[in-house]
Parts: structure tokens; C-alpha cells; sequence
């Protein structure tokens, strides 16, 4: 299938030999670029392509993101329906390939070089996994009927899924009979001390846990839903009438949390912090590196972050009407690239190079980070396009019926009104001017040499 996909690419490669190069047909719907580094073809929303030769990187995407293909010089992927269905090949650090294939969650196939990490699922009727979900490995037949998990030196058997289940190890037994009673222990290396257990009696209103095994001397206790109280050496918790009224002390950070009632009203004092929220009128959170809030929920929320020698801001109103994300370089204090949009009707995205306008925005403010939206579903609707960067400029009005460029580099600007395609256009440069009629079935040129065109047919004056 790939070599299909890129000899269809390569034949459309053949339209146009030039070595910088860049058109549009059918108003937004067919694109492509080419130039030295990279290539671009498009025919929206079925198909992008993309390729950059010093990253040997390519995509395509198929009516995204329901399809897509990417390959690089270490691996390439392949996925469909939001990654439900999904093929990875890539080289492991001992340099061999290993392969994996899923439709999400009935089958999960790896194999490779090594055997150890060869793997088979066909769920629910028999699998085999080995590191997934935090366990080593996992084995099931007919499932909820027969499941068994390992990890480290236990395992687990399981019979119809989650009621019955042993736990045997060199250092841990249990069962359960979930959800009457259940109980688990584990001793230390020498077998005299128990240093983790934990047991249930009608799941969830009594429950105990015990684990002395990270030094943390966790004890966690439960009758729920009236009290719950987890202790250990780096925290301490109560809640009451759970999930409304609880306190929470974090020792490491000497810092104490306040939920009178959750998720109202709370009240967080410590170390680099402060909070106070009384929802939905007002909430106030601020960290030695975060600071956020908002005011009348959801009418102004906002978030000011450090990142490294990055400073992000983002405010919104009323959720996704006006929203507006900008990054600052904290070295050089400038605006690195900033992003806002009030929706439906606009949305910009700007950096140190230039800015990229779109009028006409309905969904550019929820995939504010997404730039393949931007590449491939923006032209459908973008009724008014402006770019601009340091090497050129563009305008694109009603999907390129009236378009202007302006190539910074070589001086040359383009005018044109197409209707699928070129109805009337002129370029211009320092030196020359060409105006066409449907592609030049009449036009005119003036530069070194006049020349009018008829019927296509170039006629030196």
C-alpha cells in the first residue's frame, strides 16, 4: 500500500519540473509545493502529503485524522480511526526491528528479533501481553473467564474477572471474593515482617492497606462514604462524608488543603503557595511557577506559566468564544509565537517570522496546538486568508477567488480572479508585467521583449 501511495505522489510530482514551486486549483481543495527541502501535495479533506528531506521525514494523511502515515529514518506508523487501528515498525536499542500491530482492543500482535518480547492477543478469547498496562505479562483465555498477570516475583490468577482471584509469590499470597471480602500479604526478603497488606470486607465500605515497602509507612483506612483517612510519611488525609469535606497536609511541601465543601469552596496555604477558590465566582491559584484562575466561571479564565526560559500566558471567555495563548522568550524578552481567535469568526496564529490570518474559524480554537488542522481543514472554510513572513506574503479571498502574492525574495507580485482556474491574472516585477485571460488564451507581456498571446500562441511585437 505505502509504494502505491508514493508512486501516485511521484507522478504528480512530474507536473512541474521548476525547482521552487507553488500553485492551487480548484479554490482550496488542490495544492502543491515544491521546493528543495520539501514537497507539499494536497487535495482537501482527502489526502496531504508532505515530505522534508534533511529530516527524511514524510506523512500522509487520508481525511484526517481518521488515516495517517508517518516515517522518519527510525521508524514509520501507520493509523486509522483515531489510532484504533495501528502498525508501528522501528529499530530497538540493540538496533532491531520490531513490529506491532492493533485494532483497539481485540488485537495486539508484536513480534521482532527477540522472542521475549513476541507477543499475541486476540481479545476476549485468548491473548498473551507482556508490558502493558504496569504488568510484565498478561494471559487470558475466554476473558472475564480466566486472566492471570505477572509482575516481578507474584502473579495473579483470576477467575471470571473481577470476582474471584489468588495471589502467589515467592514473598506474597492473598485472595479475594470481590466484593465480599479480600485481603493480600507480603513479607520482607527474610520472611519476618510483613511490610505490605492490604483487605476488603463488603467493597467499598471497609477497606485497610498497609505498604512499608518504599519507606513511606503508608496506612491508608476506609468506612465509606462517612470517613477516609490516608497517613504516611510524606502526607496526611481526612475526608469526611467523602467526596465533600476533606483536609490534605503535604509534608514535603508544607503545604495544607482545605475542600469545605468540595469542589465549592477550598483554601490551600504553604510554602510557594496560595489558593482560594468559591466557585463559580472566584478561584486564585499561584505556584513558584504557575499562575491561574478565573473569574464568574466560565466568563475569564486565564493561566500565566513559566517553562524553562519560556513564559506561556492563555486567557479565554466563555469557554471557547475568545481565546488566546502567547509565549514569550524570557532571554530575549519578545513574543516567540502567540495564537487568538474569537469564535467563529477569526482566529491568527503569529511568530518571530510573520502571522497566518484566517476569517471564517469554527473550529481552530479547539486544536489551538494542532497544526495539521491548520494544513489541512483551515483552506475548506477560511473564506479570507492573510499570510505573511519575511519571505513572502499572500491573500486568499472567497477560497482563492481573488488572490494576491508577493514574493519578498525575487520582487515579483502576482494579482489573480479564478473560478477553478486562472479567469484573470498579472504578475509583476521590477522589470516585466504579464497579464493573462484564462491562462493566457489572450494576453499581453512587456519586459525585454513585448509580446501579445492569442489563442496561447506567443506573438513577438
Amino acid at each position: 500500500m505505502k509504494k502505491i501511495f508514493f508512486l501516485i505522489l511521484f507522478i504528480f510530482s512530474s507536473f512541474h519540473p521548476s525547482f521552487s514551486y507553488e500553485e492551487s486549483f480548484l479554490g482550496p481543495f488542490f495544492e502543491f509545493k515544491k521546493d528543495s527541502g520539501s514537497k507539499v501535495y494536497a487535495f482537501r479533506p482527502l489526502f496531504y502529503y508532505e515530505a522534508n528531506y534533511e529530516l527524511k521525514y514524510r506523512s500522509l494523511d487520508i481525511v484526517y485524522p481518521f488515516i495517517g502515515y508517518e516515517e522518519d529514518n527510525q521508524q514509520n506508523q501507520f493509523q486509522a480511526l483515531f489510532y484504533l487501528i495501528r502498525y508501528k515498525n522501528f529499530n530497538d536499542y540493540d538496533n532491531l526491528e520490531e513490529k506491532n500491530f492493533s485494532i483497539f482492543p481485540f488485537l495486539d500482535i508484536s513480534w521482532s528479533g527477540k522472542e521475549e518480547n513476541d507477543y499475541f492477543s486476540l481479545f476476549p478469547i485468548y491473548g498473551k501481553l507482556k508490558n502493558k498496562f504496569s504488568k510484565d505479562q498478561i494471559d487470558y483465555f475466554l476473558f472475564p473467564l480466566y486472566l492471570k498477570t505477572q509482575r516481578k516475583n507474584s502473579h495473579n490468577t483470576h477467575f471470571l474477572w473481577p470476582i474471584f482471584s489468588k495471589t502467589e509469590g515467592k514473598y506474597v499470597s492473598g485472595f479475594k471474593l470481590w466484593p465480599l471480602f479480600g485481603y493480600m500479604n507480603k513479607v520482607d526478603n527474610q520472611g519476618l515482617e510483613t511490610i505490605k497488606e492490604s483487605k476488603f470486607f463488603l467493597w467499598p465500605f471497609y477497606s485497610y492497606k498497609k505498604d512499608l515497602t518504599k519507606g513511606l509507612n503508608l496506612e491508608e483506612k476506609a468506612f465509606f462514604p462517612f470517613y477516609l483517612s490516608s497517613t504516611s510519611t510524606i502526607h496526611e488525609a481526612r475526608t469526611y462524608l467523602w467526596p465533600f469535606f476533606n483536609v490534605y497536609v503535604d509534608k514535603l511541601r508544607n503545604q495544607k488543603t482545605y475542600n469545605m465543601p468540595w469542589p465549592f469552596v477550598q483554601y490551600k496555604q504553604g510554602i510557594n503557595i496560595k489558593s482560594k477558590r468559591f466557585f463559580p465566582f472566584y478561584s486564585y491559584v499561584k505556584t513558584k511557577n504557575v499562575e491561574k484562575g478565573f473569574f464568574l466561571w466560565p466568563t475569564y479564565k486565564y493561566k500565566n506559566e513559566i517553562l524553562g526560559t519560556d513564559y506561556f500566558k492563555t486567557k479565554s471567555f466563555l469557554f471557547f468564544l475568545y481565546k488566546q495563548d502567547t509565549y514569550y522568550d524570557l532571554r530575549k524578552n519578545i513574543i516567540k509565537k502567540e495564537f487568538s481567535s474569537f469564535w467563529p469568526i477569526y482566529s491568527i496564529d503569529s511568530d518571530l517570522n510573520g502571522y497566518d490570518l484566517r476569517i471564517f474559524s469554527p473550529v481552530e480554537s479547539f486544536f489551538s496546538n494542532n497544526v495539521k488542522v491548520r494544513k489541512i481543514w483551515s483552506p475548506l472554510w477560511s473564506v479570507i486568508r492573510i499570510r505573511d513572513d519575511s519571505f513572502s506574503s499572500e491573500t486568499s479571498i472567497l477560497f482563492n477567488f481573488l488572490s494576491y502574492k508577493n514574493n519578498k525574495v525575487d520582487k515579483t507580485k502576482e494579482v489573480s480572479v479564478n473560478f477553478l482556474l486562472p479567469i484573470i491574472s498579472n504578475q509583476s516585477t521590477p522589470k516585466s508585467n504579464k497579464f493573462n485571460v484564462l491562462g493566457g488564451l489572450l494576453g499581453i507581456e512587456t519586459g525585454e521583449e513585448t509580446k501579445i498571446r492569442i489563442l496561447y500562441i506567443p506573438i513577438s511585437l
